[in-house]
C-alpha cells in the first residue's frame, strides 16, 4: 500500500536532516583540503565570507493544504516572514537556523510557523547564487473542510523540510539584499476538524521575496 504524502515526509525528515547535516560537512572539507598553503612569510589572506550571518526576510506567500479525507483543497495567501542566524565554515557554504512565520490576509485566520536547521550552499563562491534547504518543526492553524459540513480551524504539529534559491546582491561590505523564492511542505498529521478527522493534513507554503543579511 502507497503510503500517503504526511506519513512519508514524517518518515523521511530524521533521513533528510542527517542528509542536510552531511551535506553541509561535506561541502566545507574540499575547500580546506583543496586550499594551498600559504608561504611561510605571506599574510594570511582575509574570508570574504564572515563567520557569522544574521537575515531577515519579508516574503508573499502562498498556503495550500491537502489531506486524504478532505472534500477539496484548501489555499490561503498572505505575508510571510523569516529570520535566520548562523555561521560560515567554508566560502560556499553557510549553516543555521531559519524561522518562519506566514499568516494568511483573510479569514478565518491561519497560521503556519516553522524552525528549522538548514544549510546554505553557493555552488559559485564568487557568485551571487545560492541553494537553502532545512529540516525541522512546524506548528499550523490552519482552516479545513472535512465533510461537507463546511470550513473548521484546527491546530497540528508535525515536521517540515524547506528549499530555498536565490541569489545575493551586495549592498555594502557588510549588508546584501537576498532575492529568494522558497518552498515548505510541512506534515501536520491527523487533525480534529468540527467532529470529524482530517487525515494525514500536508501544508505547502510558497513564497517569494527579499531578505536584508548582515555580515
Amino acid at each position: 500500500m502507497k503510503a500517503s504524502p504526511a506519513v512519508w515526509l514524517r518518515r523521511s525528515a530524521p533521513r533528510a536532516l542527517g542528509a542536510v547535516l552531511v551535506l553541509g560537512a561535506l561541502a566545507t572539507s574540499p575547500a580546506k583540503a583543496q586550499a594551498p598553503a600559504a608561504p611561510p612569510s605571506a599574510p594570511e589572506p582575509k574570508a570574504s565570507r564572515p563567520d557569522f550571518f544574521l537575515d531577515a526576510g519579508v516574503a508573499y506567500g502562498r498556503l495550500r493544504l491537502t489531506c486524504a479525507s478532505c472534500s477539496s483543497i484548501v489555499a490561503a495567501t498572505g505575508p510571510a516572514y523569516t529570520l535566520s542566524v548562523g555561521g560560515a565554515p567554508s566560502q560556499n557554504v553557510l549553516i543555521g537556523l531559519q524561522g518562519e512565520l506566514w499568516m494568511s490576509s483573510g479569514s478565518p485566520r491561519q497560521q503556519v510557523q516553522t524552525l528549522v536547521a538548514m544549510v546554505q550552499w553557493y555552488p559559485w563562491p564568487s557568485m551571487g547564487f545560492f541553494v537553502r534547504g532545512g529540516v525541522g518543526v512546524v506548528r499550523g492553524s490552519v482552516a479545513l473542510t472535512a465533510d461537507t459540513s463546511g470550513a473548521f480551524s484546527t491546530k497540528g504539529t508535525g515536521v517540515a523540510i524547506t528549499l530555498n534559491v536565490g541569489y545575493d546582491i551586495a549592498l555594502t561590505r557588510r549588508f546584501v539584499l537576498a532575492v529568494q523564492a522558497a518552498t515548505n511542505v510541512a506534515a501536520l498529521g491527523d487533525l480534529a476538524v468540527g467532529g470529524a478527522t482530517a487525515n494525514d493534513v500536508v501544508a505547502y507554503v510558497s513564497r517569494i521575496g527579499v531578505a536584508l543579511v548582515w555580515r
